[in-house]
């Protein structure tokens, strides 16, 4: 047995003594990172081993006698040290801050002492009120608030609103609380649009319309041209699909016939149906004043009214500028979203020249709100600056690739400054009471035609992969490729689909994009003698016209065969009461104009549309995208449509695969495809009215196997 000496003794009960203490105050030490955990745990022994010297040093004289009392000496030392006061304090605070009864109070100023700087997001949400949004609370800002007698709190969004009439008030009020409180502000632009009177034009300015034209107005119609000639016949005029933007804009043009000549730029599919309607309502106006651009070798330095098309706009400027319209008219004026577009550069040229400019579109932004800049420049150039505009309601920000403004911000205040200054629009719903209704419906394609392979799957699945992990750039590029794919395995299946469909024997429109698809449709009304039209970008545009009559007037032309880029506005196709959608595109406005070819003023009978899906494929991935992308367009008050509010049902589980040959030449199967008509010719006519028939009968069975 060994014996110890004093001074060990002493040195191993001093161990001890911070064994205890560190269990002791464990809690505390695991709420601190380890670096200065050690840190302070060194300078605490550092502390009281000072502490226990000193006391040492004044009683080395009795130190052998009363070595039991060093342990009471070191718990002294302890106490008197000021870190462990300072660690007893913060136990505390977080002790207290952890009770569930804690007072009001206590968290408030713990709320204050921890938050960093309470930024305001200030903007209008009506043209005379404003919004707060703080970005965390702050018991002296809130006290402000409740001093400004037009207060309002929501309490759904947790938000305070006031008068715009106490805007500076609310400023001066909040100046002391800086810098712990930073109050946004509203652009001057903005501040001062809101302020002054509309000046709300009254119906008797429609007296100075052509009679007849003004005799033709609806009173929504009345209500249009009267906002536009408030606005001193510089306005957007966004009605919904189908309401008849066309007649509000000749009556506007009408009522400002002094400032003519008119220049009215169209897409290439409409210029011959806007003469026509010219010549109809303004009777009073020369047929040999009207004239349609159609080559730079005309002569056009006499004509009243020019009709263009865009891409003779940009081709033939030089030659438009020196006729110097006073009167320009954008139809379908999404067009120029792109600021720095060719033709877009051309209409803002041409609109410092004209003193008025009236933009036509039910689709005003496709996707973003950054779209409407460039034609709301158009209308009235000294508004807001680019980067003002994307800053404010695009979430602009500078990155490493250059300016972004692909976001969306403060979308409250644009759709009041829109529907303030720039726009006006309405909705079939709100103007038409007695109008048709629309119904959507999601049908689910059979999986087993589809996915017919196990080939098949495991490549959707892997782009279905390939797309989740990808991002920026690249993203883009796989979801189209994920896009073309799913044409090519939805070919059969959505032929077989619209087999049923063509048993009906009812008129319906088919939509696709991709020309695999249309091509598949096409082959398959040839197969089944189907009279049918077909337009896409291939068509020309007097057989366009020629396609868009034979569907309306023809009672034997059954389908409409149409692309998704070429036909989603521009044509009206109301003898349908059907559409179908083949394939999707990441565009609802796109989907919105396609379904307004059938659902417009003049249709009679309820619309269906009906979406043909496919689970596992691309459909998924922009069907959730589309969702996206219109609720930030219903946000900024440019799109009223939920492409989601749709009925769903499942497509017969039943494999019938739609011929691409007629019955006759099923027999023979030498029979090569290239023997079908050319679907890009004038519409098939059945020679036989009874082949539909013929082709259902019991017999039908035996084509199960013939591939598509």
């Amino acid at each position: 047995m060994s014996n110890c000496t004093y001074e060990e003794i002493a040195e191993k009960k001093r161990i001890a003594l911070e064994k205890l203490k560190a269990k002791r105050t464990g809690l505390v030490q695991n709420k601190t990172p380890v670096s200065a955990r050690n840190f302070n745990n060194r300078q605490l022994i550092a502390d009281i081993n000072q502490n226990s010297a000193e006391r040492v040093g004044e009683n080395t004289v009795h130190d052998q006698e009363n070595a039991g009392n060093r342990g009471s000496h070191f718990i002294s030392a302890l106490k008197s040290s000021h870190l462990l006061v300072k660690r007893q304090h913060q136990q505390h605070v977080v002790r207290n801050n952890a009770h569930p009864y804690c007072g009001n109070k206590n968290r408030d100023a713990l709320k204050e002492q921890v938050a960093v700087t309470v930024s305001c997001n200030v903007y209008m949400i009506s043209s005379e009120r404003f919004e707060v949004q703080p970005s965390s609370y702050h018991s002296k800002l809130i006290e402000v608030f409740k001093s400004i007698k037009s207060r309002s709190y929501d309490a759904e969004t947790k938000n305070w609103n006031f008068a715009l009439s106490d805007y500076r008030l609310l400023q001066e009020r909040t100046l002391p609380l800086k810098p712990d409180v930073v109050v946004g502000s509203i652009p001057k632009a903005v501040f001062d649009l809101c302020l002054s009177s509309t000046g709300k034009a009254d119906r008797s300015c429609l007296i100075s319309i052509e009679p007849s034209l003004s005799e033709k107005l609806m009173p929504f119609q009345q209500d249009g041209v009267c906002f536009a000639i408030s606005q001193h016949g510089r306005a957007m005029i966004c009605d919904e699909m189908g309401l008849g933007k066309t007649y509000q804009a000749i009556a506007i043009a009408s009522f400002y016939q002094e400032d003519w000549p008119l220049l009215i730029c169209t897409t290439a599919s409409t210029r011959d149906s806007w003469a026509t309607h010219i010549r109809e309502l303004l009777p009073s106006l020369p047929v040999h004043y009207i004239q349609i651009l159609s080559s730079g070798q005309q002569y056009i330095n006499e004509v009243k009214v020019l009709i263009t098309s865009y891409g003779m706009m940009e081709r033939h400027v030089s030659q438009i500028m020196e006729r110097k319209f006073g009167f320009l008219i954008f139809d379908e004026s999404q067009n120029l979203k792109n600021s720095k577009a060719k033709c877009t550069i051309v209409a803002d040229r041409l609109s410092q020249q004209a003193r008025r400019v009236i933009l036509l579109s039910g689709t005003p932004a496709l996707s973003r709100p950054v779209e409407l800049y460039s034609q709301l420049h158009i209308i009235k150039r000294n508004f807001m600056s680019f980067t003002d505009f994307t800053v404010r309601y695009c979430d602009g920000k500078q990155t490493n690739f250059g300016w972004n403004a692909a976001g969306q911000s403060n979308l409250k205040e644009l759709n009041v400054i829109l529907k303030l200054k720039f726009m006006i629009r309405r909705t079939k719903s709100e103007v038409m009471k007695d109008m048709s209704t629309k119904i959507r419906e999601v049908v689910t394609l059979d999986p087993a035609i589809v996915c017919s392979s196990d080939e098949v799957r495991e490549s959707l699945n892997a782009e279905a992969r390939n797309l989740q992990t990808c991002n920026g750039e690249n993203r883009s590029k796989v979801l189209l490729k994920f896009y073309a794919q799913t044409a090519k395995v939805k070919t059969t299946a959505v032929c077989s689909y619209l087999k049923k469909i063509v048993k009906e024997q009812k008129k319906f429109i088919v939509f696709a994009h991709h020309r695999v698809m249309l091509d598949a449709i096409s082959d398959s009304f040839n197969a089944l003698h189907v009279t049918y039209i077909r337009i896409d970008g291939s068509t020309s545009q007097q057989d366009r016209g020629y396609c868009v009559d034979q569907f309306q007037k023809n009672v034997d032309c059954q389908v409409a065969v149409l692309s998704l880029g070429s036909c989603n506005s521009g044509i009206t196709l109301t003898a349908a009461d059907l559409i179908i959608f083949a394939e999707l595109t990441w565009n609802p406005t796109i989907l919105a104009q396609a379904e307004s070819r059938a659902h417009r003023i003049g249709q009679p009978k309820p619309v269906i549309c009906r979406y043909l899906m496919a689970k596992q494929t691309a459909d998924d991935h922009i069907w959730n995208l589309l969702k996206t992308k219109q609720d930030i367009l219903k946000k900024a008050g440019i799109f009223c449509e939920n492409l989601q509010d749709a009925t769903n049902a499942m497509a017969s589980t039943k494999i019938e695969t739609i011929l691409h040959r007629r019955p006759s030449e099923v027999l023979d199967p030498n029979v090569e495809s290239s023997t079908l008509n050319d679907v890009n010719e004038a519409p098939h006519v059945s020679k036989n009215s009874n082949a539909i028939e013929e082709f259902y009968q019991d017999d039908d069975e035996a084509f199960l196997n013939i591939s598509c």
